[in-house]
């Protein structure tokens, strides 16, 4: 296998793997959606084919914004890993 095509590949991989990554987390709300959506963008950013990966996840932020009423700055998970007082 030539170093392009596997260099590619694990490209493709990485991504992939950040995709899940920045969907967990925000799904979870450790991160918050608009956090979420600004990642997305930064990956969007890199090639067509990235942005169209990006879109389908992109499109499902969007919805889960509008369940949580609009708000998109909240991180509901993430106020359980404060340590207690």
């Amino acid at each position: 296998m030539d170093k392009e095509k596997e260099t590619r590949k694990r490209a493709l991989a990485s991504e992939g793997v950040l995709m899940l990554l920045i969907e967990s987390l925000a799904m979870r709300g450790i991160v918050s959606l608009d956090e979420a959506e600004d990642m997305l963008v930064v990956l969007a950013h890199s090639s067509d084919a990235s942005a169209a990966r990006a879109t389908s996840l992109r499109n499902i932020i969007a919805k889960l914004k509008q369940l949580r009423g609009g708000a998109g700055d909240i991180t509901p998970g993430a106020l359980n890993l404060q340590s207690p007082p």
